[in-house]
């Protein structure tokens, strides 16, 4: 591969050479969103503080920003980068000795960095999101991109727009560890709404020694067969440095050895629900009319609401077999959508398990003809329950099933523009535990980010299940619903 300089900076002894699909990223002035994403230690975070340190030189008078979820994270993950590809720390406009280029402006913290040319690179977190979302910007650059809502990297490409007035393209990039498969960057990159660059250990400069005709081969090689053992065919090629840090890539374990050495986009980690798998769970079978029938429900309106219809074998598995999940429905609407999928002949419900916190609906539903049920609410024993159903048990097969093709009414689209779940099965591959300050995963806590309105309903009739029908009013089943005495 050909080496292209693209920068230079202090008194031009240092330079960066983009290579691989940080070069494309490079060379791609006409895409304006953009995300680099890949294995662990690509280089990744690093030659996205050189692009904007490109456009910084480049453009005068520039308004640009370094974003992450949290500010304080912009201080401990992106200025220790931007800071060791400069090659000094910025000093203070007014105490400048050694006439540096890049100055700051706010101390220890500083609210931005400025050049001699009159651009200046903003700090900005969401968390304290009135600066950013008041302003605009030509250039952005975003760390850890998949750990953003998709409501907020849709807001930051409104801010990072032509609007600020100096770039004639204002460029939104970002970096992004891999994620669950369902990921809005997928999604978006699929949709061809933002250029997605796949990047690999083996495109860092610092790992391996680039440019040779024999690395680029093996690199073509080794994304359609990623074994380990590979490696040692371009052992000579690794830096010293390089063989320790792809050495402890190596030893990655699980999830963290699929993600961090693979690049795959892999569910697990500090999920919720790990022992959900798609290839497992969503099945194509055949319900047995005889077969016990139950709904789950919870309410919504802004929000999803899910309604699930629930067959239950003579084994005690569970198979969900109907679905709604749909926003901006109001309770009476969603009680006649469910009466019109109730079969009459196989949708017999014995009883709805419901929220037992929403007496309305309760009552509402009852008037209309369903039996009901109350689990009582615990966000803990909620979560167990359908994480036991879920495992796997020695016969290889788990204790709840998933029908494809479930839904009885098209995506809900105000849900797909968000890139929320459009199904309860979505909500299995998003749902994490809450991080605490340290960043580490409150596993012992029921404290949960993502959607769960449908892993919700289906813990109400889990519970329900497994402690008997209590609470059920009296009343006989009548073609898919219950009429009361």
């Amino acid at each position: 591969m050909q080496r292209q300089r693209v920068i230079s900076w202090g008194q031009g002894a240092q330079h960066y050479y983009p290579y691989g699909a940080m070069l494309k990223l490079f060379a791609s002035m006409d895409a304006s969103v953009k995300i680099a994403g890949g294995t662990y230690d690509a280089g990744k975070t690093y030659g996205l503080v050189a692009y904007m340190h490109f456009l910084a030189l480049r453009y005068e008078g520039a308004r640009m920003t370094f974003v992450h979820r949290s500010l304080n994270r912009v201080y401990r993950n992106i200025i220790p980068t931007y800071e060791k590809f400069l090659g000094y720390k910025p000093p203070s406009r007014d105490d400048n000795p050694e006439g540096r280029d890049v100055t700051r402006f706010g101390g220890e913290r500083p609210e931005f960095f400025e050049y001699p040319n009159g651009t200046r690179i903003y700090m900005n977190g969401l968390d304290k999101p009135q600066n950013l979302l008041s302003d605009f910007f030509d250039a952005g650059f975003v760390n850890q991109a998949e750990l953003l809502p998709f409501a907020a990297w849709d807001e930051l490409t409104a801010r990072v727009s032509e609007r600020a007035g100096v770039m004639p393209v204002a460029y939104l990039v970002g970096d992004c560890n891999p994620s669950v498969p369902n990921h809005w960057i997928r999604q978006q990159a699929k949709e061809g709404k933002l250029e997605f660059y796949r990047m690999s250990f083996l495109d860092n400069p610092e790992i391996i020694k680039q440019g040779s005709p024999e690395l680029a081969e093996f690199k073509r090689a080794f994304r359609n067969d990623p074994d380990p053992k590979l490696l040692k065919k371009i052992e000579h090629l690794f830096t010293r440095s390089g063989e320790r840090r792809v050495e402890k890539l190596k030893n990655l374990e699980g999830l963290r050895f699929k993600r961090g050495f693979l690049g795959l986009w892999a569910s697990g980690e500090d999920l919720v629900f790990e022992g959900f798998d798609p290839e497992i769970h969503i099945v194509d079978t055949t319900i047995m009319p005889n077969w016990p029938r139950y709904l789950s429900v919870d309410w919504g309106y802004r929000d999803a609401a899910s309604v699930i219809w629930w067959a239950h074998a003579p084994d005690d598995r569970l198979y969900a077999y109907k679905e709604i999940y749909k926003t901006g429905v109001i309770k009476p609407d969603l009680i006649r959508l469910i009466k019109e999928n109730c079969d009459p002949y196989e949708d017999r419900i014995r009883y709805a398990a419901v929220d037992s916190a929403d007496q309305d609906g309760v009552e509402q539903l009852r008037r209309a003809g369903f039996r009901v049920n109350e689990p009582k609410k615990d966000k803990v024993a909620q979560i167990q329950v359908v994480q036991k159903r879920l495992k796997v048990d020695e016969t290889g097969q788990p204790a709840i099933f998933f029908l494809r093709d479930r839904l009885v009414h098209p995506p809900d689209e105000a849900l797909k523009e968000q890139y929320l779940p459009v199904e309860v099965t979505d909500e299995f591959l998003g749902l994490s535990y809450s991080e605490k300050r340290t960043g580490n995963p409150q596993k012992d806590d029921a404290e949960t980010d993502g959607e769960k309105h449908g892993i919700d309903g289906t813990s109400y009739l889990v519970r329900t299940l497994e402690k008997g029908p209590r609470g059920i009013g009296s009343g006989r089943v009548i073609h898919g619903s219950v009429k009361m005495r």
